[in-house]
């Protein structure tokens, strides 16, 4: 009877630690867009310069942010870039290579709140440590967004699913018509001739 009660209790534990429930709040960001957060992310500065948002926990190891380049801004710079080709030169730009043993998994095609959206996993190492990545790529008429969170390969199993849902909550907010980038004149290499 014992060993039973044991086993009970041991798997009671088990599931519960399975069954993680956290309460998300809506977030705006940088008057530009909203994104959900979970209970146990608080907003920090030190992951990264060129963040618009960030957020951690050290006690539990996990870090997310969201990096924002608007298109008006890039083709100031001579950058034209669709969504595959922008999602390539992130996933090239050494972040992967910073892994050891970093492996991108092939981007999944999403819709986001109406926007197109490349979605994929990355694995590998950070020092010792075995970590597991959520990069997602959303574009909008206005701006490419790069949402990244991360945990350690053990948390995957009861994190990803908050991420998931990080990622798909995300929504630009209405921006003025004045911030898309400019429409590039067709240069079409005819004549027209009148004849009277």
């Amino acid at each position: 009877m014992g060993k039973q009660y044991l086993f009970l209790i041991v798997t009671i534990i088990a599931v519960s630690s399975c069954n993680h429930k956290a309460e998300f709040r809506e977030v705006t960001e940088n008057n530009r867009y909203v994104i959900s957060i979970p209970d146990y992310l608080k907003a920090c500065k030190e992951l990264s310069k060129d963040a618009a948002s960030q957020y951690q926990n050290t006690d539990i190891g996990i870090y997310s942010l969201v990096i924002m380049e608007k298109k008006k801004t890039m083709q100031d710079y001579d950058m034209n870039y669709d969504l595959d080709a922008y999602f390539n030169t992130v996933a090239k730009q050494g972040f992967v290579d910073a892994i050891k043993n970093g492996k991108i998994s092939v981007p999944g095609r999403q819709e986001i709140n109406k926007n197109k959206a490349l979605i994929a996993d990355v694995t590998g190492q950070v020092g010792k440590t075995e970590v597991f990545y959520k990069l997602a790529i959303i574009e909008t008429p206005y701006t490419f967004y790069q949402v990244l969170i991360w945990t350690t390969i053990e948390n995957k199993e009861k994190y990803e699913p908050d991420m998931i849902k990080m990622i798909e909550s995300f929504k630009e907010m209405p921006l003025p018509p004045s911030e898309l980038p400019e429409k590039k004149a067709q240069n079409n290499n005819f004549k027209i001739t009148l004849k009277y």
